[in-house]
């Protein structure tokens, strides 16, 4: 069932067995996994069930740090969350970023790869990727196994298919009659117990001057990376700095995925090059694309991260960006612009072949490589420093808005460095081409490309839109906000999922792992919530 809390007599206190707060990948993943036990959910969304102007404002914040998206633009307010607007890259952690790394400080999590996998598995399927493997899959696209130095490298499939989980399964939980969607109604407060030992409830807020307050056995923050630090730090009516931040953890180890091309390319064979390395197109399944990550051999002896590299390529000028919206254009089912279609004159002659590239062969269009590059898609080194934090400054609601200072290290550039050096001698060896590094790589600074000179966004730093740390899962309450449980330490009913409990980011897309850990928690809670009583509000 949906409610629109507009139309909702203001004042109403709402209870339920378990309360989700945040509508997104997490949210609505586990919203369906508890729809089939007997407890009552209730799951809040911020906006509604189409884009909201008025509630993406409540995202504005301050950039403090490293150059960085607007933090409006970042995320989505709205039911399906950022799902609606996400490229669909779906791919799980590697077993290497669930370990202990020496040489990566912070590093390690509480739970294991195997313990992970099964979920995994059941997170490819609400994503609707089918239940394939991500490893190396040439024979299912067809093409020859390039044959990289097996103890240096591996190759990671991308899944590639853009759910949009608030259409996908908006009539499910509509039809369901132990989970109710609250839409329009932003949580402001958590609210401690007199004992400090559980959550009794959270305050809601509607743009339209409409307030609530919701009371469960157990809550959970699925509002993701800046929203699930924000709301910990500002419900401080109680504990000062905020719930779960008596180590002043929360908002720290801000984690993206530093994006950013590494080196040029010349290659014997350009168009060989990229129908290997770029996008294909099965007829039967989601669309894959290989990603270059190097061992955990290889990370260990060189003390790198587990960062990842790609293949790309500049055509004539304005000619990729035409393609891009005509692209754009045809998936809408809009027709396209003149003018984008005029641009691909030059280009015309190469239409035939891309024709036969694209749907016999079920490759990338590839028009007129003037320029291939590099480009790599890296994990973050866990830097307390970098961090999500409170401004001065507040929103439509009167909550004091997030802003973000994230930050790089020395680690992050290391890595990407030795990653473009070393795939540099594999391509020389295998006679695919000559791999130089920009300069930017080799200066013995810390620095990344914030200056664009080249007319292309990818010559300078970027992220993913992946927004990574900010309540760590851990073992030890001193070094972490929530537990193996995703339980905040300290509160016996109240859980953070997403991806801001991760303790590191790998460079995988984060979201089919968000959905497996929340798959587990919703399991874990399907348990838990049964026994639990409901937290008595405190007086006072």
């Amino acid at each position: 069932m949906f409610v629109d809390l507009e139309g909702v007599e203001s004042g109403t206190v709402v209870e339920a067995d378990v309360v989700i707060i945040g509508a997104g990948a997490a949210g609505i993943a586990m919203a369906r996994r508890l729809a089939r036990t007997p407890l009552r959910v209730v799951l809040l969304e911020s906006g509604g069930l189409k884009p909201n102007a008025a509630a993406q404002a409540l995202n504005e914040g301050t950039n403090l740090g490293l150059p960085y998206y607007p933090l409006t633009q970042s995320r989505s307010r709205g039911f399906g969350g950022t799902t609606a607007t996400w490229s669909g890259r779906n791919i799980p952690l590697d077993p290497v970023d669930f370990t202990r790394r020496a040489w990566v400080p912070h590093s390690g999590w509480p739970v294991s790869y195997d313990t992970m996998l099964p979920f995994f598995h059941e997170a490819s399927a609400v994503m609707n990727v089918g239940q394939g493997s991500y490893g190396a899959l040439w024979d299912e696209v067809g093409v020859p196994d390039p044959a990289l130095d097996p103890a240096s490298f591996v190759v990671r499939f991308w899944r590639i298919r853009a759910e949009r989980l608030g259409e996908r399964y908006r009539d499910e939980l509509q039809r369901s009659h132990s989970v109710t969607v609250l839409l329009g109604g932003t949580a402001t407060e958590l609210l401690a117990s007199g004992d400090g030992r559980t959550v009794s409830g959270a305050r809601v807020r509607t743009l339209g001057g409409r307030s609530f307050e919701l009371r469960a056995r157990h809550f959970v923050l699925a509002t993701g990376g800046i929203e699930n630090a924000r709301l910990l730090l500002a419900s401080d009516a109680r504990e000062r700095g905020g719930i779960g931040n008596g180590q002043g953890l929360v908002g720290r180890f801000f984690m993206e995925h530093p994006k950013c091309r590494t080196a040029t390319l010349q290659a014997t064979d350009p168009y060989r090059m990229l129908e290997v390395w770029r996008q294909h197109y099965p007829r039967s399944g989601p669309r894959l694309w290989p990603s270059i990550v190097s061992t955990p051999e290889v990370q260990a002896r060189h003390g790198i991260l587990n960062s990842s590299l790609a293949i790309y390529f500049r055509s004539l000028p304005g000619v990729t960006e035409a393609a891009s919206r005509i692209g754009t254009a045809i998936k809408q089912r809009r027709r396209p612009a003149m003018g984008d279609l005029l641009a691909l004159a030059p280009v015309l002659h190469e239409v035939p072949a891309n024709l036969v590239r694209r749907f016999v062969r079920r490759r990338s269009f590839i028009v007129r490589p003037t320029a291939l590059y590099v480009l790599t898609r890296g994990e973050q080194a866990p830097n307390p420093d970098s961090r999500v934090v409170l401004s001065t400054e507040r929103d439509a609601l009167g909550q004091r808005r997030a802003d973000l200072d994230w930050r790089l290290s020395s680690l992050d550039k290391h890595s990407a460095k030795v990653m473009t050096e070393l795939l540099g001698s594999e391509f020389t060896r295998l006679g695919l081409g000559k791999v130089a590094p920009d300069g930017w790589l080799l200066d013995g600074t810390a620095d990344w490309p914030l200056e664009d000179t080249e007319g292309d966004h990818h010559t300078i730093l970027q992220g993913g839109h992946h927004h990574i740390g900010t309540t760590r899962m851990g073992d030890n309450p001193r070094t972490a906000v929530v537990d193996a449980d995703c339980r905040v330490f300290g509160k016996e009913n109240l859980y953070v999922a997403g991806s801001s409990v991760f303790p590191t980011s790998g460079w995988a897309n984060p979201t089919l792992t968000i959905v497996a850990l929340a798959l587990r928690l919703a399991d874990h809670l399907a348990v838990q919530a049964v026994a639990a009583p409901m937290p008595v509000a405190d007086a006072a």
